[in-house]
C-alpha cells in the first residue's frame, strides 16, 4: 500500500514539473500580431533575447476599431512602413525589430490591458501608443509600473508625461506637440487680422469626455482674452452617448460670433457641422488634428468646408522629406495621401531608432536617457527636439478643408520664432500672390512665385506686364 502511494506520489510530481515546462496559453486579449521577426511572447529576463543579438521588440497599441479607427489604422500603416524600412536597412543596432500590433479598440481598459500584455506576456524593449490621450494616460500608468519606455505618436493631452505633483514621468514620451500648444495657435489664427477668419467673437462646444478636447478647451479659454478673443458662449457634450446637438447649436444662434471652435474627433465634429448648417449656423468650424480623418468629409461633405483645423503636417507642404514621405507611403497604400496619424506613427519609429543609436544599446535605462535627450530628429513632418517635460517642440500648421475633401496649408506655427514660444507665421507672407484666391499658395508655391521676389505693390502690374505671374490680375 505505502509502495502503491509512493509511485502515485512520484507520478503526481512528474506530471506537475512537466506541466510546468509547458508555456501558458497566451492570456492577452487575442488580437495581437507580429511583424519583423520572432514571435509573439516568450519567456526569459532579456528583451533583447538574452544573448544580445535578438530582436528589438516594439509593442504597438493603436485603435484599429472603434469609434475613432481611422486614427489607428493609419498608425498601424505608418508605423508599418517604417518598421519595414528599417529593417532592410539593417535593422537598430544591428538588430531587426520585432514589431507585435495589438488593437486597444478604442477604449481605456483595453489600451491598459494591451500594455499589460506587452510588458508582462511579450516583454516588450519599448511601447509605440496610443492616438487618443486618454488611451496613452492607460497605457503611460502601466508603462510606468513596468519600467518599460512608451513614446506615444499622436496623443496632445499635455500632462500626459508629467505625475500630479508635476514631476516628469521617466519612462514616458512624445513625438507630437500639445494641447496647450495647439489651442494657443488655434486662438491666434482665429483672431490673426491677416487671416481668413479675423475673428473677435467664438463660441465653444467641446467634448467632456474626451481628455484632448478639454485640454484644448481650457487652453483657449486661457489664451482668448490676450488675442482679443471674446468666447460669448460655450457649451460641452458627451461623445459617449450624444449623437444629437441641435438644441446646444440653437441656442448659440442668439449670438454674434465669427467661429465655433470645436476640439473633437471627426466622427462628433462632422455631425456638428451638418446639424450646425441644419439649424442654420454657417459660420466656420475651427478645431485641432482631430479632424484629420477622410471620414470628416465623407460624413459632412460641403457643411465642412471653409473650416480650418490644427495639425501636424500638409501634404502640399513642399518640403522634400514631406513629399518623399508622401510617394512612398502611396505606393504602399493604393495611392492614398497619408494624414497626420500616418506620418506620425512612420516619425514615432524612427525617433525610436534614433535614441537607441544615440544610446548605444537596447537596453530601457539608456533609451530613456537619450529619448529625453533627443534634439533636432529630422523626421518626415519636421524637426523635433524633445524638452525637459519629454514633449515635442515642433511646427504645427493650420488647413482649411476644400470644396473637394482635401485640406490647403494655409498657416504655420513655429515654437522656434519669438524666442521659442510661437509666432503665427503664414507661409506667403512675402508673396502678395497668397491673398487671392484664384491663386493660393498651395497650388503655386511662393518659391515659384515671381510675386514673392518682385512684390506687385512695389512693381505695379501695369508698368510691367505679368504675363506669366498670377499678380497680374
Amino acid at each position: 500500500m505505502r509502495k502503491a502511494n509512493a509511485i502515485l506520489i512520484f507520478l503526481s510530481l512528474l506530471l506537475f514539473v512537466l506541466a510546468g515546462c509547458n508555456p501558458a496559453e497566451d492570456s492577452g486579449n487575442g488580437g495581437g500580431t507580429t511583424s519583423g521577426g520572432g514571435q509573439t511572447g516568450g519567456g526569459g529576463t532579456s528583451n533583447a533575447g538574452g544573448d544580445g543579438t535578438g530582436p528589438v521588440k516594439i509593442g504597438f497599441n493603436f485603435e484599429e476599431t472603434g469609434n475613432i479607427a481611422s486614427f489607428g489604422l493609419s498608425s498601424h500603416s505608418g508605423a508599418l512602413m517604417a518598421v519595414d524600412e528599417i529593417n532592410a536597412d539593417g535593422g537598430i543596432l544591428g538588430r531587426q525589430i520585432e514589431a507585435i500590433w495589438d488593437d486597444n479598440a478604442s477604449k481605456t481598459d483595453e489600451a491598459a490591458k494591451v500594455a499589460s500584455k506587452h510588458c508582462s506576456q511579450d516583454k516588450v524593449d519599448v511601447i509605440v501608443g496610443a492616438v487618443a490621450s486618454s488611451n496613452s494616460l492607460a497605457i503611460a500608468k502601466v508603462a510606468e509600473d513596468n519600467n518599460t519606455p512608451m513614446v506615444t505618436p499622436a496623443s496632445t493631452k499635455t500632462t500626459l508625461t508629467t505625475n500630479e505633483d508635476g514631476s516628469v514621468r521617466k519612462w514616458i514620451f512624445r513625438t507630437c506637440f500639445t494641447d496647450d500648444f495647439q489651442g494657443e495657435a488655434m486662438a491666434k489664427f482665429a483672431t490673426d487680422p491677416a487671416g481668413p477668419i479675423g475673428a473677435t467673437r467664438a463660441v465653444v462646444l467641446y467634448d467632456a469626455d474626451n481628455d484632448y478636447s478639454v485640454g484644448i478647451y481650457r487652453t483657449v479659454l486661457e489664451v482668448a482674452p490676450s488675442v482679443g478673443l471674446e468666447i460669448v458662449a460655450e457649451d460641452s457634450f458627451l461623445s459617449s452617448t450624444e449623437t444629437d446637438f441641435r438644441s446646444k447649436l440653437n441656442r448659440f444662434k442668439s449670438q454674434e460670433f465669427d467661429v465655433l471652435i470645436v476640439p473633437g474627433y471627426y466622427d462628433k465634429v462632422a455631425l456638428i457641422a451638418n446639424q450646425a448648417r441644419e439649424v442654420g449656423l454657417d459660420q466656420p468650424l475651427l478645431g485641432g488634428d482631430g479632424f484629420d480623418s477622410p471620414d470628416l468629409f465623407d460624413i459632412a461633405q460641403q457643411n465642412i468646408v471653409g473650416s480650418y483645423f490644427t495639425n501636424h503636417y500638409a501634404s502640399d507642404d513642399q518640403d522634400p522629406a514631406v513629399q518623399a514621405f508622401i510617394s512612398k507611403y502611396k505606393s504602399r497604400n493604393g495611392g492614398k495621401t497619408p494624414d497626420a496619424m500616418a506620418i506620425l506613427a512612420y516619425d514615432a519609429v524612427y525617433a525610436v531608432k534614433q535614441a537607441y543609436e544615440d544610446a548605444g544599446a537596447i537596453d530601457k535605462e539608456a533609451f530613456a536617457a537619450a529619448m529625453s535627450k533627443l534634439s533636432n530628429f529630422h523626421g518626415a513632418a519636421g524637426t523635433v527636439t524633445i524638452n525637459a517635460q519629454h514633449n515635442a517642440e515642433k511646427k504645427l500648421v493650420v488647413l482649411e478643408i476644400m470644396d473637394d475633401g482635401s485640406f490647403k496649408w494655409v498657416y504655420s506655427y513655429d515654437p522656434s520664432n519669438a524666442g521659442g514660444g510661437g509666432e503665427m507665421d503664414n507661409p506667403c507672407a512675402d508673396n502678395p500672390c497668397g491673398e487671392h484666391a484664384e491663386n493660393p499658395c498651395g497650388e503655386n508655391p511662393c518659391g515659384e512665385n515671381p510675386c514673392g521676389e518682385n512684390p506687385c505693390g512695389e512693381n505695379p502690374c501695369g508698368e510691367n506686364p505679368c504675363a506669366e505671374n498670377p499678380c497680374a490680375h
